[in-house]
């Protein structure tokens, strides 16, 4: 028998889907057109350490925003808008639970109080390369926080793939380190003219200098793909000079 099987489902534009059978993670789907409409994600799961029988299937949605130029009070659909199938016998009509945000959004681990709420493995490179997972950490500044208006700090997020940052309890927003596509068609010229091929296309994230403090900043981040290299992110400084 194939060991693969085809799971398609029907999900939204800038959308990321993330599945896992039996709490084991399997594959994940992106799409990040910024326009609006459906789309049919398919992807090719390896079922060969699986036996025969009923298994449980969890599908993560993951929103990658809003196509641009929409007005305030824009209401756009996200997550599973359609069919299921496997190996092209649907599924919509089985048993299926929802359960909006993850338990550490729930329980804000990413804040000063909510991060007891959780045991931490301090034994975080057992966690590299592995999808869903929180990373914290702290750090003091080496400069008085009125200079950062000036120069301010950036998160590098060298070393990881795509999640959030949070700073303080404060939503740093999604990072993606999503490598730039260099092409031969127009309006380009060609690719030997470009530059930053294959590089990610936003490694430096800003940090507002009221979310700092002087001592104890609490930087916690959710990877969603897994983390090649957690221990490479780091605060930097921007230096302008006139």
């Amino acid at each position: 028998p194939n060991q693969y099987v085809l799971v398609t489902v029907q999900t939204r534009k800038s959308n990321a889907l993330l599945f896992f059978l039996n709490g084991q993670y399997l594959g994940e789907f992106d799409n990040h057109q910024h326009v609006q409409g459906n789309v049919n994600a398919r992807v090719s799961l390896d079922m060969s350490s699986f036996n025969p029988g009923e298994h449980l299937l969890e599908i993560l949605s993951i929103s990658l925003g809003l196509d641009n130029g929409v007005s305030a009070n824009s209401f756009e659909y996200k997550g599973i808008v359609g069919d299921v199938t496997i190996s092209g016998v649907s599924i919509k009509h089985a048993e299926w639970q929802h359960q909006k945000g993850l338990v550490g959004e729930y329980l804000q681990v990413y804040t000063a109080q909510g991060t007891s709420k959780v045991q931490w493995n301090h034994e975080w490179v057992e966690s590299i390369q592995k999808p869903v997972t929180w990373f914290q950490t702290k750090f003091d500044l080496s400069v008085p926080i009125q200079d950062l208006n000036a120069s301010p700090l950036l998160m590098d997020a060298n070393g990881l793939g795509r999640g959030h940052a949070y700073i303080n309890g404060n939503d740093l927003g999604l990072y993606w380190l999503i490598a730039g596509e260099c092409s031969d068609e127009p309006p380009c010229c060609c690719q030997q003219a470009q530059k930053n091929c294959m590089l990610p296309t936003q490694r430096f994230y800003h940090i507002p200098p009221d979310w700092l403090q002087a001592k104890n900043n609490l930087l916690t981040i959710f990877e969603d793909l897994g983390a090649q290299s957690p221990g490479s992110v780091s605060i930097v400084r921007r230096i302008i000079t006139l």
